[in-house]
């Protein structure tokens, strides 16, 4: 966190001070201040939270649907912030060849499809879109009606003798016992949930196969780079070969008979 980070850099430039001694009045040379800094100890916070931010973000979408744009603010201003802690509070990390993102990335991809699979439950249970939906297909097209059919008369024993009557939201006939609109609801509702499902994993899907990992022009490139790394490497292999030949022929020529004659 910010603050933690800011007494670690005053603890440390504070010890330094201390072994300093009696220097503290002269200036210090760039490589003493950039000794003060605070040693990067590598990116996994960072990435734990923008893994903590996509979860929660693609998870509860359906409750929040303004999530993502305040992700997008927030990530506009954390960019600026990190930005300034790596360039002015933090020493220069020292660089690691990496293939890709690591674990990170299986550990997105299980975020994203359980964020389809929540999704899809808060749709089918938590909406009124499906039940809206089974009422105009069974009763009324223009929802007429609706509310008083979704209100549930209570048992007579669970009503207080002052009201004549107590309704609730629920499909329950006189009795407190499921109506069929219920379990018809039920099934609608779980096979909501796997056509939904199975219907964005088929996008993502198409989506993943019609956008490249890696960039045409990119790909282009990088071809052109390793053929001419491998033409470079063919042309020293033939000059070197051409050493090699002159460097063994001159001592055969040396000692022919004809060499040998001349110098007697």
């Amino acid at each position: 966190c910010e603050p933690c980070r800011k007494v670690k850099a005053w603890q440390q430039k504070r010890e330094l001070a201390v072994g300093r001694g009696s220097r503290l009045g002269q200036e210090l040379r760039r490589w003493e201040e950039d000794c003060q800094l605070l040693r990067c100890e590598g990116l996994f916070e960072e990435y734990l939270e923008m893994v903590l931010q996509f979860g929660f973000i693609t998870i509860f979408v359906a409750a929040f649907p303004l999530a993502p744009l305040f992700a997008l603010l927030n990530n506009w201003v954390e960019i600026r912030l990190d930005a300034q802690k790596f360039v002015c509070e933090y020493r220069r990390p020292v660089a690691e060849r990496a293939q890709n993102i690591g674990v990170w990335f299986n550990i997105l991809e299980a975020l994203s499809h359980l964020s389809v699979i929540v999704n899809a439950f808060l749709i089918a249970f938590t909406s009124d879109f499906l039940p809206r939906l089974l009422y105009q297909y069974k009763f009324n097209s223009s929802l007429h009606g609706y509310v008083n059919f979704t209100l549930a008369h209570a048992p007579p024993s669970y009503q207080h003798p002052e009201y004549m009557y107590c309704r609730y939201k629920a499909f329950r006939d006189s009795d407190g016992n499921y109506t069929l609109f219920y379990w018809e609801l039920l099934a609608v509702r779980l096979g909501f949930i796997i056509v939904f499902e199975h219907v964005v994993f088929f996008l993502l899907r198409v989506i993943d196969w019609l956008v490249p990992d890696v960039p045409e022009s990119l790909e282009l490139k990088v071809k052109r780079e390793r053929y001419l790394a491998k033409q470079a490497l063919a042309d020293n292999q033939d000059a070197l070969l051409l050493v090699s030949r002159g460097s063994a022929s001159s001592p055969a020529s040396d000692g022919s008979p004809c060499n040998m004659s001349e110098r007697l």
